[in-house]
This record gives structure tokens, C-alpha cells and sequence, in this order.
């Protein structure tokens, strides 16, 4: 019986998707704390859940874990898509594309759906760290699954046999 699953997909992008959430908040806290950003993390993080939040360690301890969560899923997300959409070549390009597709998707949809401060895409240097902080994400992210072993050569090969048979 075929099952979508085919290299553990769930189990290693979570983990890489955590890690790349791990850079992106990284990432995200330095713009602000240097004044490139106005809004911390937790303005597109916690406010997926909450509709306000305030500036204290249990709050952006929660905003890290929210964080940690959105990585996981979109690790997921990324491990399939390198297993059915994606070919093995040049996956760095393509997980900076798909950094540049979140993006895309986080302001223009999520902001309207979910509670982000108003102004958030006004700001030149919000959205572009934003930006940067998403291609990081991707890129950290494929990175981890191509070290716990993801990409294995000839498995596109097994997987196109396996469907014909």
C-alpha cells in the first residue's frame, strides 16, 4: 500500500523546521534590537494566537515557542515538497524561493487573517528583515534535512518506480 510518507517527512522537517525557526528568530531579534525593525518576533509569532501581547520574558517566551511551532509546520511542509515537487537540484535556489513564498503568504494573507499590528506593513525595515529572515529560515531548514540525510541520490528514481509497479 502506498503511503504519502516516504522518508520520514513529518519527523525530520519538524526538527529541521525548528532549527531554521531557531535562525529565523535569531535573524529577527538582532534587526530589531539594532533598530532596523520596529516590531520584535512575537509581533508575527504570538499573534498568530493572540490578539495582543505585551514586552516580558513569559510573553516572549511563548512568542519562541509559537515560533518554534510555525517552524515545525513548515518544515513539514518543505520535506514534502522536496519529496513530490521538487527535484534534487539546486535546492538551496529553491528554498530561497520558497523563503520568498512564505514571505508572500505571511503579508499578504496572514496579516489580514491573523492579529499583526497594523502598521507592521508600512515599515520598510519590518518587512524587509521579514523577508530575510524567511529565506534564512528555508535555507537553515533544508540545510538540517540534507545533514540528517533527506536527500538521498536515487530516490526520485525509486519513488517514480514504486508509483509505475
Amino acid at each position: 500500500m502506498f503511503k504519502l510518507e516516504q522518508r520520514e517527512e513529518f519527523l525530520k522537517g519538524s526538527i529541521a523546521g525548528i532549527v531554521g525557526a531557531i535562525g529565523k528568530y535569531g535573524f529577527n531579534e538582532l534587526t530589531q534590537f539594532l533598530g532596523i525593525a520596529k516590531y520584535d518576533n512575537n509581533a508575527t509569532a504570538i499573534t498568530v494566537i493572540m490578539k495582543n501581547y505585551e514586552h516580558n520574558i513569559l510573553f516572549w517566551l511563548f512568542g519562541f515557542m509559537t515560533a518554534l511551532i510555525i517552524g515545525a509546520f513548515f518544515g513539514v511542509v518543505i520535506s514534502f515538497m522536496y519529496t513530490y515537487i521538487f527535484s534534487q537540484k539546486k535546492i538551496y535556489l529553491k528554498a530561497a524561493g520558497i523563503g520568498v513564498g512564505i514571505w508572500l503568504v505571511n503579508f499578504g494573507i496572514f496579516s489580514r487573517i491573523f492579529y499583526y499590528p497594523p502598521d507592521i506593513k508600512f515599515l520598510l525595515g519590518d518587512v524587509v528583515s521579514m523577508l530575510f529572515s524567511l529565506i534564512i529560515y528555508a535555507v537553515i531548514t533544508v540545510f538540517i534535512l540534507m545533514k540528517m540525510g533527506f536527500f538521498n541520490p536515487g530516490f526520485e528514481k525509486k519513488v517514480l518506480k514504486r508509483r509505475l509497479d
